[in-house]
């Protein structure tokens, strides 16, 4: 099966399905401005002679979620809660430019998903400097449906740091390069990443405790070719990553790297996409410290936890939209989205996730309906399953679980 997906993968033309509206982001500012073109009643300015504007947008959301694991506060009733608020601001002044996104989200949690500001140096070529995302396989989201699926989990996608990035884009090529000197905060992250215990939020101090690894000195390179015929629009691109992973507890250094390919394909109405990414960490941890696994989280939204140093992970999306005129809504988006990890540690089943789901938008609200089921993947199962990235066995082991999640969200 992992030859087949890696075949697949390889071999198909890439392009990512560009939607005249962001479903969960507004687009970076790396563009002269031009006259907003935004579905939402969004705050919008803009100058006379179109070279300076500002865009204050967000939206503020709901879940409707029934999980089938015994742990779950969604169980027993599926119930209505909030889910998040999110203020985006964008805006150019010449050739400057800024772009964020800070989040309130629930349990009391916030987050910024980037927030970096930046320079055109040219038609072709601009800085950011700041928090921008890390250039990375499929940007910014990895899947279609609401529902992250595993290389979100483990650090690739929607995933932003602290420092610089060059971004070369013509009609045909897109070319990043980053430096990071220091990843975001573990409170205010969006997307999970290495970190240590005693700076991450929603820890255990079980198998976690002496895990004091955090990634220093990033550098991320991303380049894409497009390739358009006729209603053909496809994308192929490449990815490389490495860092120090500097060990808090020895004050030594050990290593990580990522490698990536990832492919796009639209041909209207249908939309592929999909990438594998093999990635290693070499961890120098303390005596007793489990250097076979790495410890990730964030801002304690969900619990941290533990995923294997070395892996390789693919993931297979499939959407098609039906154009309708239903009232309000414009539009279905269905959806299948799946991923895999093949892990490997001896005795460490994969990991398998498939979510089937639809979008529909209602501009200016969207609504996704997510069901999915997984296998070994810890945020399915809760507590049941909090091993279920490595090779370590629990009560969760190798069963599936399954969610259905439905978000609705106001989009303004």
């Amino acid at each position: 099966m992992r030859k087949v997906i890696a075949l697949i993968l390889l071999a198909s033309p890439m392009c990512y399905a560009a939607e005249n509206v962001s479903s969960k982001s507004n687009a970076a500012a790396t563009a002269p401005a031009v006259k907003s073109k935004s579905a939402f009643p969004h705050l919008h300015w803009q100058s006379a002679d179109n070279k300076n504007n500002l865009d204050i947008g967000g939206a503020l959301r709901a879940n409707y979620r029934y999980e089938d694991w015994g742990s779950s506060n969604y169980r027993n009733p599926p119930h209505l809660r909030f889910d998040a608020f999110r203020i985006d601001a964008s805006g150019n002044y010449q050739d400057a430019f800024f772009d964020a996104g800070f989040w309130l989200q629930d349990r009391r949690k916030y987050a910024i998903d980037r927030a970096y500001i930046g320079y055109h140096l040219n038609q072709h070529a601009d800085i950011q400097l700041g928090a921008p995302f890390k250039p990375f396989g499929l940007m910014p989201y990895p899947q279609f449906g609401w529902s992250y699926g595993i290389p979100f989990y483990l650090g690739f996608g929607v995933n932003a740091g602290l420092g610089a990035k060059y971004q070369y884009h013509s009609s045909d090529w897109t070319f990043d390069a980053a430096y990071y000197p220091r990843m975001m905060p573990a409170g205010v992250r969006y997307a999970p990443d290495v970190g240590s215990y005693n700076d991450l939020k929603n820890t255990n101090a079980g198998a976690q405790r002496l895990q004091q690894n955090e990634k220093r000195d990033q550098v991320n390179l991303r380049l894409a070719r497009e390739f358009q015929q006729g209603n053909w629009r496809n994308e192929l691109g490449a990815s490389l990553a490495a860092s120090r992973l500097y060990n808090q507890a020895t004050g030594d250094n050990g290593s990580f790297w990522a490698a990536g390919l990832h492919t796009l394909v639209n041909h209207d109405p249908w939309h592929l996409s999909g990438q594998i990414i093999r990635y290693s960490y070499s961890a120098k941890g303390p005596s007793g410290a489990d250097n076979s696994t790495i410890l990730m989280g964030g801002n304690g939204l969900t619990p941290s936890y533990l995923i294997p140093a070395q892996a390789t992970t693919a993931s297979l999306n499939l959407a098609r939209d039906v154009a309708l005129d239903w009232g309000p809504v414009q539009k279905l988006r269905f959806y299948n989205d799946y991923s895999v990890l093949w892990k490997d540690a001896n005795g460490g089943s994969d990991s398998k996730m498939n979510t089937l789901g639809v979008q529909v938008f209602a501009l200016p609200v969207m609504l996704w309906v997510d069901l999915t089921w997984a296998q070994n993947v810890n945020p399915w199962g809760g507590a049941e399953n909090a091993t279920g990235w490595t090779s370590t066995q629990s009560a969760g082991s190798n069963k599936w679980y399954f969610r259905t999640n439905v978000n609705i969200g106001y989009y303004f």
